[in-house]
C-alpha cells in the first residue's frame, strides 16, 4: 500500500513538473516571438513630406513577424508611389527594415483636369502633392501623351539643345510642339520630322543668326521663316 502511495506521488510530481515547466517554455516562446515583430521602417533618399505617406501605407506591416515578411510585399507596396525608381529592402533582425530608395528626375509641370502633377523621367504623371516643390521647372501645356514630351526631351538632349534654357513647352491638336525659351524666343516646330527641324535650329544657333529673332518658324517644309523683334 506504502509502495502504491509513493508511485502516485511520483506521478504527481511528474504532472506538476511537466505543466510547470510547459508555462515556463511557453512564456519563453511569447517572449522569442515578440522579439522578432517588425517595430521600425527606416526611409532614406526622400525628404520628411515624401516619407509621410510612404510611412502610412508601411505601418500595415507593422507587428508582423520580420521572418515571414517577404521584401516582395514591402515593394510591392511602394509601386504604389510612381515617382519612385530603384527600391532596395533590407531586414535588420530583430525588428527593422531599411528602404533605400531614389527618385525619378522631374522633367516638367503640367495641368491634367485642374490638377497639378509633375512630368517624370520614368513615364509617369505624378501628383504634385507626393513630392516636395519641385523648382525651375518648364511647364508643359495641352493634351499630350507623356511619351510624346519623353520623345522630343531626348531629341533634343541628342542635339545638343540645353533644355534647361527652355520655359514652356506647348502642344497642339496636330500633334506638333512650340518652345518658349527663357530669352522670349520662340521654335515653331512641324507634326513631322521634327528632329530635322530641331538640326536646322542648331545650326542657327551654333552660326549666331539669331541675334533679335523673336520666332523662328519651321513649320514649313524646306523654309525657315524668322520674325525679327522689331515686326
Amino acid at each position: 500500500m506504502h509502495q502504491s502511495i509513493s508511485k502516485y506521488k511520483l506521478y504527481l510530481y511528474f504532472f506538476f513538473f511537466i505543466f510547470l515547466s510547459s508555462i515556463f517554455n511557453f512564456q519563453i516562446l511569447d517572449n522569442y516571438k515578440d522579439k522578432f515583430i517588425l517595430k521600425n521602417i527606416n526611409i532614406s533618399g526622400l525628404s520628411i513630406n515624401e516619407k509621410k505617406n510612404i510611412q502610412i501605407e508601411l505601418n500595415e506591416l507593422k507587428n508582423v513577424n520580420i521572418f515571414t515578411l517577404k521584401k516582395d510585399k514591402v515593394i510591392e507596396k511602394l509601386t504604389h508611389f510612381n515617382f519612385l525608381e530603384d527600391i532596395y529592402v533590407d531586414k535588420v533582425i530583430p525588428s527593422s527594415i531599411n528602404i533605400n530608395v531614389s527618385k525619378t528626375t522631374i522633367l516638367g509641370k503640367t495641368i491634367i483636369k485642374g490638377k497639378k502633377f509633375y512630368i517624370g523621367k520614368n513615364g509617369n504623371f505624378i501628383n504634385s502633392n507626393l513630392l516636395s516643390e519641385q523648382n525651375n521647372l518648364p511647364s508643359v501645356y495641352g493634351d499630350f501623351q507623356i511619351y510624346e514630351y519623353l520623345s522630343l526631351i531626348k531629341i533634343l538632349k541628342k542635339n545638343d539643345i540645353d533644355i534647361g534654357n527652355i520655359k514652356s513647352y506647348y502642344y497642339y491638336k496636330n500633334k506638333r510642339w512650340d518652345l518658349l525659351f527663357y530669352n522670349n524666343l520662340t521654335l515653331m516646330l512641324p507634326a513631322k520630322k521634327a528632329e530635322d527641324s530641331i538640326k536646322i535650329y542648331k545650326k542657327l544657333l551654333d552660326n549666331n543668326i539669331l541675334i533679335n529673332i523673336k520666332i523662328i518658324d519651321l513649320r514649313i517644309s524646306n523654309q525657315i521663316i524668322l520674325t525679327n523683334n522689331n515686326d
